[in-house]
């Protein structure tokens, strides 16, 4: 027997290489018709590819005997195929409230962290979206307004998320369970016109077959499509993101405006998605007058600012109180220390023994520039933000800070967010200029420490 959902299902497969050879795959089933007809399309093929298969399934404590008889189900459907099963119960409720989101978001986020602890680091995540879940995502993005992105369909493939039916239809699973003569379950809510996606699916989908009786063909050559366009203005981005880099994390503004609007949005929105801030149309339009304009954009009240001064543009995080200071805990040769300093920041920390006379020169040049010689310390250390009356040792000379970040190029709205390290008597290193001249590393040094900023982004 060789269904239409197998011809596809084995052509995916090849073609974009979705699973290494004898690897792990949590296969996420809820026990309706998708689910099972992937895990009995996976159960089939695996022995060909030496897969280790194990059955996950989340119990979300909101349907009663009804979410009971679907995890028996598929508890059973497991043991029917002699595959490992891990059930796990949460109160998607309860983390809803406890998180303040939707009940469905909460109930996705636990899923995910389930099937991705279960997979392992190693391991895949096998779900079954397929191209009907994909054009009724298509659509009621349409409908929210979003730009391209939410245009392209759900993804194929996400880190080590794998979505082998993505081009099968829900019509074509159907037929291969039936072939199969394999029973699934039917969770009454999507029977319900309550939900958006159900909306879409009972009333604008059957419409617009009405229309084009192979509208599902016509989406599964337009989302490819789609896809490619996005990918580009996705490596544009990146392109231009390492090009227009500036100062401590800036970017160049008359750069970013002379971009196509389509990649200069896309970089503007990935400033706000690292840092998992509200994105809409509305908030890229006021970025972009900022952008254009110059000034301060307040985001959401959260103490996010997008800041324009000059020719640099940046996301600075600035709460009216300011960064509190952090303590600089003892520092080991064997582990380095990484410390937050804000949400938008992490320090790094390394002990370094003497290094041999004759490297010192090449060090210097290099990772020197931000050590600190540990005989220079005095007392306790912290890192903190500039405070009045500061100086910095510069050769022979104690400038201002206004005066060093000034010579160094940084402009003035990023001097606020940058790090110092200070002990009991002043400044010992500056994000942006280095290490100060009296605490710097010579060739007498016994022990120093290496200091590095991470920008710390939001998976």
């Amino acid at each position: 027997m060789s269904t239409t959902l197998e011809q596809k299902a084995h052509s995916a497969l090849q073609q974009y290489s979705l699973f290494r050879q004898g690897g792990r795959i949590a296969v996420g089933v809820s026990g309706g018709a998708d689910s099972v007809a992937l895990l009995r399309f996976l159960a089939q093929v695996s022995g060909q590819f030496g897969w280790r298969l194990t059955v996950c399934h989340v119990h979300h404590g909101l349907r009663g005997t009804e979410a009971d008889r679907d995890e028996q189900f598929v508890r059973c459907l497991a043991g029917k195929l002699g595959l490992p099963c891990a059930v796990r119960r949460i109160d998607a409720a309860a983390l809803a409230l406890e998180n303040h989101t939707s009940v469905e978001e909460a109930g996705r986020t636990a899923r995910y962290a389930f099937f991705a602890e279960t997979a392992g680091e190693e391991g895949f995540v096998a779900t079954a979206h397929t191209l009907d879940d994909s054009i009724e995502t298509v659509l009621m993005n349409l409908v929210r307004g979003t730009g391209l992105h939410g245009l392209c369909g759900i993804p194929r493939t996400r880190g080590n998320i794998v979505r082998p039916l993505l081009d099968c239809t829900r019509a074509e699973v159907e037929d291969y369970l039936a072939r199969l003569g394999q029973p699934y379950c039917t969770d009454s809510t999507n029977l319900s016109d309550d939900y958006t996606r159900n909306r879409v699916r009972h009333e604008i989908v059957p419409r617009l077959c009405e229309l084009n009786p192979n509208f599902s063909g016509a989406m599964a050559r337009l989302l490819p499509q789609l896809a490619a366009q996005w990918s580009l203005t996705e490596q544009l981005a990146d392109s231009a993101a390492q090009q227009l880099q500036g100062a401590c994390g800036a970017l160049h503004r008359q750069g970013l405006l002379a971009l196509p609007e389509p990649v200069c949005d896309r970089l503007l929105l990935r400033l706000l998605e690292q840092r998992r801030l509200p994105v809409s149309t509305a908030v890229l339009q006021r970025m972009k007058a900022t952008l254009q304009n110059g000034g301060r954009l307040d985001l959401a009240g959260r103490a996010w600012y997008f800041a324009v001064q000059d020719d640099y543009a940046a996301l600075l995080y600035q709460p009216a109180g300011g960064l509190p200071p952090v303590a600089v805990p003892p520092l080991s040769p064997k582990n380095a220390v990484i410390l937050p300093f804000s949400p938008q920041k992490r320090i790094k920390l390394t002990l370094c023994n003497k290094i041999v006379a004759k490297q010192y020169e090449k060090f210097n040049i290099s990772l020197l520039k931000n050590a600190v010689d540990c005989d220079k310390i005095i007392g306790n250390s912290v890192l903190r933000t500039r405070a009045a009356g500061d100086r910095f040792s510069s050769g022979k000379k104690l400038l201002s800070f206004g005066e060093a970040w000034a010579a160094a190029g940084i402009p003035p709205m990023l001097r606020p967010t940058l790090a110092l390290l200070a002990d009991e008597k002043g400044i010992l290193w500056a994000e942006g200029l280095g290490s100060a001249a009296h605490a710097a590393v010579t060739e007498k040094t016994e022990q120093f420490v290496i200091i590095e900023c991470q920008e710390d982004k939001t998976p």
